[in-house]
């Protein structure tokens, strides 16, 4: 019973004695990789870099892990372009075979747009495990120099949009002095509107294009940058399936603005408050025209000077336009109180019917 008991117990020694042999990390790099950020705007890593070792264990293999869409050096060299998560063993013999120099040591760069701590992984040892490498080979121009046809649809479709507010000041200087200056949201003025009919005027249409454009613009950008797969499979598909995407985007928002109208005024009826329908949904549209305008010259500031961390940059953008819609829901309540002949808590319960119940489904629908 003994003797079995001893073998049992040599036998376990020996298994957990080969598996620690698997894999002798000789030296560890992850700690010395440095990375290197981008200062413009705001600083983005844009590169890690490190020193390999090749004198020390000459018998020993490298074990590296490198993001997808990164482009290795050695030395000066381009050695490999990763186009998806890669991970290999390399013997260091090969290693110095694959760039053709003889040195003690070799610097290490990996370029890629937003390289975070622990994407590149790097060490030295005997490892037993794992995916062998054949040969690093360069990294086709074409990998390197690809354009990005969602980056060129987004400059595209802002350019338009502004054109569009130049053409709308110049065509309709007075309806722009009300609608698109933002002291004109700090007045204290609420003036009546004659009824729905103002709403199907060129100059509200025109309005309500453009603002639907924006919308479409800002939604479409939301959904790149969060990495949402919604569109993905269009982005490929050149400049003008984005177009289409974007332009079909706005009509949907443009409906669903005038639905918007529909429902304020249903509510206004019940309520009695036909005279103020229009100017309440007017007041709320350029609020967030102006607000969407601010914010998308910001979002394509940092995006045109290489900021990695687009995805932060669009949940920011997005509390901003719900704080300001909230904060524009307040706002009118305020001003209405002087135009409305029933109590406040009457108000009240009517901006929760008409604004509020609105704005909980659009942020049930951005949080879901």
């Amino acid at each position: 019973m003994k003797n079995s008991f001893k073998k049992l117990s040599v036998a376990f020694v020996m298994v957990l004695f080969m598996g620690t042999l698997q894999a002798q990390v000789l030296e560890n790099y992850n700690p010395k990789i440095v990375i290197e950020h981008k200062y413009e705007l705001v600083p983005s890593p844009v590169m890690a870099k490190v020193s390999l070792n090749l004198k020390d264990y000459p018998m020993a293999s490298f074990q590296l892990e490198f993001p997808e869409q990164a482009a290795v050096f050695l030395g000066e060299k381009l050695w490999l372009y990763a186009s998806s998560d890669t991970s290999f063993i390399i013997p260091i013999a090969q290693l110095k075979a694959a760039i053709g120099e003889n040195a003690k040591s070799i610097p290490m760069r990996v370029y890629k747009k937003g390289v975070a701590d622990g994407e590149v992984s790097i060490k030295k040892g005997v490892f037993t495990q794992g995916e062998p490498v054949k040969e690093g080979k360069d990294a086709a121009v074409e990998q390197l120099r690809e354009k990005d046809p969602v980056k060129d649809f987004l400059i595209l479709a802002f350019v338009v949009v502004l054109a569009l507010v130049a053409l709308f000041k110049v065509t309709y200087p007075m309806v722009f002095q009300s609608a698109l200056r933002p002291v004109s949201l700090f007045q204290e003025e609420f003036s009546d509107s004659s009824g729905g009919m103002k709403l199907f005027s060129s100059d509200v249409i025109f309005y309500m294009l453009v603002f639907s454009m924006l919308m479409s613009l800002f939604a479409f950008s939301f959904l790149h940058f969060a990495g949402i797969g919604l569109l993905s499979e269009y982005f490929g598909e050149g400049l003008n399936a984005l177009l289409l995407i974007w332009l079909s985007g706005a009509m949907i928002f443009m409906v669903m603005s005038f639905l918007k109208y529909l429902w304020i005024k249903i509510f206004a009826m019940v309520y009695h408050l036909d005279k103020i329908d229009f100017s309440q949904f007017f007041y709320m549209v350029k609020s967030l025209m102006l607000v969407l305008l601010i914010l998308y010259v910001v979002i394509m500031g940092f995006y045109l000077q290489g900021y990695t961390a687009m995805d932060e940059m669009m949940n920011y953008a997005i509390c901003a336009f719900l704080v300001v819609y909230l904060v524009g829901i307040f706002r009118l309540f305020y001003l209405m109180l002087k135009k409305v002949p029933f109590k406040s808590y009457h108000l009240f319960s009517y901006l929760c019917s008409s604004e509020l119940v609105p704005f909980l489904v659009i942020v049930k629908l951005i949080i879901g």
